[in-house]
């Protein structure tokens, strides 16, 4: 088993972090064995991820940068 994180998700809450970090696993085609999301300053949470094996753990090596959220200010004052 290899553990990977933390990784720093952008939710609205624990449940929807979870969600998002097993979505991008799974369209990466890896299986996680294990989250732990904790934290949940500033819609910010910490998520540590575990997988099966070393193939999987280079796949999901990429999952932070999958699952960051570009914010853009769409509403600029004039």
């Amino acid at each position: 088993m290899t553990e990977l994180g933390p990784l720093m998700i952008a939710a609205h809450n624990a449940e929807h972090a979870e969600y998002i970090v097993r979505s991008r696993a799974e369209q990466r085609g890896v299986h996680l064995t294990r989250v732990e999301v904790s934290g949940g300053f500033s819609d910010m949470w910490v998520v540590k991820v575990e997988v099966s094996d070393a193939a999987e753990a280079a796949a999901a090596a990429d999952l932070a940068e999958d699952t960051t959220v570009l914010h853009f200010d769409s509403h600029r004052s004039r």
